[in-house]
């Protein structure tokens, strides 16, 4: 809610700055409301916490009733994986060191019996724990 105050204010600076520099109304005010079409696209796609120390708040996998091999925090690290994420991204993100991804990441691999990334993230779509790119979640 407060990202959505911020961009519209910015949107109204940008009408207000527009005008002040002597352009058409009609386009400060295009001007403007493209900066709010942009701010809400940005926001559906962009989900990572507000501040770079800041933890990320937790989603709960939809498939967390049923089973599957995978614990809680390696299913955490699949999905972050699946999501295009590096090592060290995930690390920075769950707070913790790039090797342990690695050995996760490994150890997930091993159990599910899959070779690479994307044949991670085909898996855990299979089973509806990753939304396909472009879904709303």
């Amino acid at each position: 809610m407060r990202a959505r105050l911020v961009v519209a204010v910015i949107a109204g600076m940008t009408i207000f700055a527009n005008l002040l520099f002597g352009v058409h109304w009609a386009l400060a005010v295009a001007a403007g409301l493209a900066v709010l079409v942009v701010g809400e696209v940005v926001g559906r796609f962009h989900r990572s916490p507000a501040l770079p120390g800041a933890a990320a708040a937790a989603e709960p996998p939809p498939m967390a009733g049923r089973a599957h091999p995978l614990s809680p925090r390696e299913l955490e690290v699949a999905v972050l994986i699946a999501r295009g994420l590096t090592s060290k991204e995930v690390g920075v993100r769950l707070e913790i060191k790039k090797g342990t991804v690695d050995k996760t990441l490994e150890h997930i691999k091993n159990k599910l019996g899959i070779n690479s990334r994307p044949e991670l993230a085909i898996w855990l779509m299979e089973r509806g724990l990753l939304q396909p790119a472009g879904t709303a979640s």
